[in-house]
């Protein structure tokens, strides 16, 4: 079939599937995917994805009789497959070119006589030789049911991402030509799901309740990126400022820049410091020799947190007694931090608009702090550009635990009796009832992605909803 805009992107995709059950014990089925993209260009525009999985009942075995008085079901699986990506943009295999009467000030025949006639620049940079991404998983997963309704599932993968596209670094004197996407390497991500499940009854089965548990752990790690050594992928510029990178051996991506030891209080301490230039002073940030040259450059940024969580975790509780209702779904993330890039807007000096609490208050050498020691920020200054330099004074701590809906109902069922309604409930919904988190931004969950994942733009915090009904069934 076909797909996409015929202007500007098409997909054409076929696939065969084979399925094979045999007594509900033992399940296969494979399918094999041909994809073709126009994104790509004609030598690279097929792909071939393969699938298989594989499932045995192990409780349908003989040798399982002796537990059938407790266990209700017990199954293995297997799994493997291949995907495509081509999200690379329509164009990406074509050098472009547009007219802009502010960027290109040059006639269309070329000459250079004439100044301000509008002509064509060059405002993206082809890659003929791009070629699907292709990530193949493979995946163990055990299934478990007992008979007192307790239920649990463990699933361990791994993802393997070859051939990733990411937009290619190149020099400025390329002027502002946007750099195509390119198959930059390899990158393995390994994780652990599991799934805990619950149902009971009390109080002579006038009260039900059900319990769910999801636990979700990852490791990301960049395998290779091309033949050079000290290849490396940068994350976006903001204002200049680059908070993220990548290379063989990090996670994609992680905060890099520099470690800041706290702030100058005396003059020895600035005196004893290594060298930074003229920036230090009583007032400032300390920032740390990484590389023990006894100079702070560029050679001292380092890697300085991790937006990735060590996991994340849902619960899901459903309540009933007597027609009353109660189902809370809560959701956390721990151990992820992120870049609070607001800050640098409202803690320093270089844009207009409002200051923060901190910078009046607990800045150093405020008249309202009385102990610098207890400073949160450096001393105020008219340029303090160096002071906002990609740190980890911007990292902070963005575990938290939110609860995500609150819902509460009553079947009026119990007190109203109709043939002509088949169910009647009233119902009170709240979403994103409370937050628990250290984190100082507007909220703590990331709504950033690829390269630039964990830096907070100050996006739109997540809304609290409020919601009254009524369900009828006729």
């Amino acid at each position: 079939g076909n797909s996409g805009n015929s202007d500007s992107w098409s997909l054409f995709s076929m696939f065969a599937r084979v399925n094979y059950n045999y007594d509900n014990k033992y399940m296969l089925e494979g399918v094999v995917r041909r994809d073709g993209s126009s994104r790509f260009g004609p030598d690279h525009r097929y792909g071939t994805f393969p699938a298989v999985s594989a499932a045995w009942r192990m409780s349908k075995e003989e040798f399982m009789e002796a537990s059938s008085g407790w266990l209700a079901d017990l199954k293995l699986r297997l799994g493997f497959g291949v995907t495509g990506n081509d999200r690379v943009g329509n164009y990406n295999s074509y050098t472009n070119f547009a007219i802009d009467y502010f960027d290109s000030f040059y006639p269309v025949s070329g000459a250079n006589t004439t100044i301000g006639a509008t002509g064509f620049f060059q405002s993206t940079l082809g890659n003929p030789n791009v070629k699907w991404e292709t990530t193949a998983t493979t995946n163990v997963g055990i299934d478990l049911a007992l008979k007192n309704n307790f239920t649990a599932s463990v699933d361990l993968w791994r993802r393997m991402t070859s051939d990733m596209l990411y937009p290619q670094q190149i020099p400025m004197v390329m002027g502002r030509a946007s750099a195509p996407s390119v198959n930059v390497g390899e990158m393995k991500n390994i994780g652990i799901d599991i799934e805990l499940g619950y149902m009971g009854t009390a109080l002579g089965r006038d009260f039900t309740y059900n319990i769910d548990l999801n636990v979700s752990h990852y490791k990301n790690e960049i395998v290779k990126l091309s033949s050079k050594e000290s290849e490396f992928l940068a994350g976006d510029s903001f204002r200049e400022m680059v908070y993220t990178r990548s290379e063989i051996g990090t996670s994609f991506p992680e905060f890099y820049g520099y470690v800041i030891e706290g702030i100058f209080q005396t003059q020895a301490e600035v005196d004893a410091w290594p060298k930074n230039g003229t920036y230090n002073k009583i007032g400032r940030y300390k920032f740390k020799d990484v590389n023990g040259d006894k100079v702070i450059d560029a050679d001292d940024r380092t890697y300085i947190g991790s937006p990735h969580p060590l996991f994340v975790s849902s619960l899901n509780l459903g309540l009933n007694y007597k027609g009353i209702g109660l189902l809370a779904q809560f959701y956390g993330s721990y151990g992820n931090k992120m870049v609070n890039y607001v800050r640098r807007w409202i803690d320093f000096n270089q844009f207009s608009g409002g200051r923060s609490y901190d910078r009046l208050y607990t800045s150093f050498g405020s008249p309202y702090l009385s102990d610098n020691t207890k400073a949160k920020l450096p001393m105020a200054e008219s340029n303090d550009t160096e002071s906002q330099l990609p740190s980890s004074v911007f990292v902070e701590d963005a575990s938290y635990l939110r609860l995500e809906n609150l819902r509460i109902s009553y079947d009026l069922n119990r007190v109203i009796k109709s043939e002509f309604i088949n169910s009647l409930q009233v119902f009170g919904q709240m979403t994103n009832v409370f937050t628990l988190t250290k984190y100082s931004g507007l909220d703590p969950e990331d709504n950033s992605s690829g390269a630039n994942l964990g830096v907070d733009e100050g996006g739109w915090p997540t809304p609290r909803q409020i919601m009254f009904g009524v369900n009828i069934g006729l």
